[in-house]
């Protein structure tokens, strides 16, 4: 499993949490998900950037949920 700091594992659940995750929002943690492969811009080109989690990113969370990392 990948390790995660305390921050970031939040940062992946509330990104799920909300239908716009805006750039502005914890941007370094949500920039070094984004380098992970977790999270991706889904606004069309020239619009404010909107992150949401990848497959990758569900995947991760799932695993996480079930470990007890929100417990």
């Amino acid at each position: 499993m990948i390790q995660l700091s305390k921050l970031e594992k939040s940062t992946l659940r509330e990104i799920s949490q909300w239908e716009n995750f805006y750039e502005h929002w914890r941007p370094k943690t949500r920039a070094k998900l984004e380098r992970m492969g977790f999270v991706e811009n889904i606004a069309p080109e020239g619009k404010q950037k909107n992150f949401q989690l990848t497959e990758r990113g569900k995947t991760v969370l799932a695993e996480l949920v079930n470990a007890g990392a929100f417990s």
